[in-house]
């Protein structure tokens, strides 16, 4: 294993990380509503207006990661236009007569809590939008009540991903000074939202801007450090001294260790890396120092304990390596890596009987890995070394024959558009259980990470979010029909065939998977008919609201037709490299081929000469012995060990 696989693998680690993702994040379009040319205009509200304000502004605050289209603009922080709504809706008596009253505000919040406890962010959102922004509820801003609702309300905000809108409200809570009740709190979760999506300097310059650092507590300095680590990476020696400055009862601990491990490995400083991927895996109880874990520290330790197996396999102490690959629990994530640089260790190390042990645990356990192929190749090159050469030679008969075609398939692949086309597809629609046809075991030695399916999981996000925005199109136009008109009726759409056109076209968004060019012109389509079917002039004094919700289902399109993109480019470098190994590992097993057949005729020729010289072979003395001991009505059973799998469960 070369250096390269070691540091590239940890790379990859990274990526998986919990505390290193690189998820995209949303930026909310906001706007400064209700005042124009310097007068306040003034909306009647019809029955419906409280149920269309909150759904419709809710859906473009609360939607899923949009900011990667706009990763590099800074954080926008302009009002809420909610308020406006709230006061209007009061002035109308549209909202629910009651007084507001401390009591209430903290019934509130215990209500939106448990909510958010139960995984239900939107409606925690919604709930707690009718607090913070209500005029009524305004008196009690200094509470610590209030304090609270503000926090949690950028909490359920950035668990929906709406990181630009959580911002607003934690930057709030942050600027009420570091003594507050929820200050660790709020700059943690500002934390973790930069370690979510990505933006680390930027959530540092709004960081500084409402805490400055001179005045952080113990734990929201550790919280900084680390961030700035991640936002110097790349720069090894700043990145090193921040990671080096976060403390050792931080949450955060482990996973500053693992990044400076990472530096070391980067420098090839082997040791130093050894001793801080040590801190994690093998933490003993009776340390005075215990780190503050959560969910994530227990991936970050299976992580560590395979880069140490990584590293002692680097420097060719295999029984070592073998000691850490053993460590991965079987519920782990990277178990199926640790099997496999385990069976290699052991085979390095010459113990051919426990690397063809982790070979076979890897088949009953993985069988639909991408990494089946250059196991099945390890397990023919086992039987050749333990001199098994007609085993080797069904081994790599049968690795032959079935993934030769595949390979046939993925060069095809890789040159013919059309095919490329329809097994894009077919990944793109999720449906990759089936391995039985030719397609789905390309599909399946595909290397497609959790990068990968978590931008399948966006682009689904992002096709209902568009569907919302233009719901929100024909809302406000129903809630500016029935404000100027007076009216109790809602009001047809403009256009009955255009209506029609938009449902289908909404059908047919993720049909438009399997084409380029045809997903970019359903999203057309969806637009045009939107805008022919609820034309954002008859919103009356909503208007500009119905154009920005347009505004904002085109950018939705285009970035549903750019993540597409990107998944498409994905696959096909996945393609690529399927192509690239599949072709290596057909190679080697032509040479396993004919190792079998030369150690065969080799080990023929010793027994010949042997016999020639009147002395017999041991193995085959050993079976005419048992052979003689043996009546015509008993069978000869060769030894097989100690113990046999099938005595005991779980059997390793």
């Amino acid at each position: 294993m070369a250096e390269t696989d070691l540091t590239t693998e940890t790379s990859n680690q990274r990526r998986d990380s919990s505390y290193a993702t690189n998820a995209p994040s949303y930026f909310p379009m906001h706007a400064t509503h209700g005042v124009r040319g310097g007068q306040t205009v003034k909306r009647p509200l019809g029955s419906l207006a409280l149920g269309f304000v909150v759904g419709g502004l809710f859906s473009a605050v609360f939607t899923s990661p949009l900011a990667a289209a706009d990763r590099n603009s800074e954080l926008n922080l302009q009002a809420e236009p909610l308020p406006q709504y709230l006061e209007a809706l009061e002035k109308a008596g549209r909202l629910p007569a009651e007084t507001a009253t401390i009591e209430r505000l903290r019934e509130l919040v215990v209500e939106a809590e448990g909510l958010l406890v139960r995984g239900d962010a939107r409606a925690a959102t919604s709930l707690l939008f009718g607090v913070v922004q209500a005029p009524r509820f305004a008196v009690f801003r200094d509470t610590v009540s209030f304090e609270n609702a503000e926090f949690i309300l950028g909490r359920a905000l950035a668990r929906g991903h709406a990181y630009q809108g959580a911002t607003r409200y934690l930057v709030s809570v942050l600027a009420r000074g570091s003594k507050g009740p929820y200050f660790v709190p709020a700059y943690r979760t500002m934390v973790d939202m930069a370690l979510e999506n990505g933006r680390f300097a930027e959530t540092l310059v709004a960081l500084d801007a409402a805490a400055p650092v001179e005045l952080l507590p113990s734990d929201s300095r550790d919280e900084r450090a680390y961030l700035y680590g991640r936002s110097m990476w790349g720069q090894w020696q700043a990145a090193l001294a921040a990671f080096m400055q976060v403390g050792e009862h931080s949450r955060l601990y482990p996973a500053a260790l693992y990044f400076r491990a990472l530096v070391a490995v980067e420098r090839g400083d082997y040791p130093e890396a050894k001793a801080a991927f040590c801190k994690i895996a093998d933490q003993k109880d009776h340390n005075k120092v215990s780190f503050n874990v959560d969910q994530r520290f227990f991936r970050l330790k299976d992580m560590a304990r395979v880069a140490l197996g990584r590293i002692a396999h680097e420097q060719g102490k295999y029984d070592e390596a073998y000691y850490y690959y053993f460590a991965v629990p079987e519920e782990s994530e990277r178990l199926n890596a640790a099997l496999f640089e385990a069976s290699w260790s052991m085979s390095q190390q010459g113990q051919f009987a426990a690397a063809r042990a982790f070979a076979d645990q890897f088949d009953r356990l993985f069988p639909g890995s991408p990494l089946r192929p250059d196991v099945s190749l390890l397990r023919a090159n086992l039987a050749v070394k333990t001199c098994n050469f007609d085993g080797a030679r069904t081994e790599a008969t049968a690795l032959v024959a079935r993934y030769e075609p595949v390979a046939k398939l993925a060069a095809f692949v890789r040159k013919d558009e059309a095919a490329r086309e329809k097994l894009l597809h077919r990944v793109l629609q999720g449906n990759t259980q089936n391995s039985q046809d030719i397609d789905g075991q390309l599909i399946e030695i595909l290397k497609l990470d959790d990068e990968f399916r978590e931008m399948i999981g966006m682009l689904a996000d992002l096709e209902l979010d568009l569907s919302e925005a233009l719901t929100s199109v024909k809302t406000w136009r129903e809630l500016g029909t029935l404000a100027a008109k007076d009216r109790k009726q809602l009001p047809a759409a403009a256009s009955l065939e255009a209506v029609k056109v938009l449902e289908e076209a909404k059908q047919l968004l993720q049909e438009a998977r399997r084409d380029r060019g045809f997903a970019g012109s359903i999203s057309k389509l969806i637009l045009d008919a939107s805008a022919a079917a609820y034309p954002v002039a008859d919103a009356g004094p909503y208007e500009r609201e119905a154009t920005q919700s347009r505004a904002l289902a085109e950018r939705l399109a285009q970035l549903r037709d750019d993540t597409l993109l990107t998944l498409r480019g994905m696959v096909v470098a996945a393609i690529e490299e399927a192509d690239d190994r599949l072709r290596g590992v057909l190679a080697q097993t032509r040479l396993v081929h004919i190792d079998a057949v030369v150690g065969k005729k080799k080990k023929l020729e010793i027994q010949i000469a042997a016999l020639v010289q009147g002395r017999i072979p041991i193995e085959l003395l050993q079976k005419m012995q048992a052979e003689g001991t043996i009546g015509d009505d008993e069978i000869y059973w060769p030894f097989e060990g100690e113990q046999w799998a099938d005595e005991y469960e779980n059997y390793r």
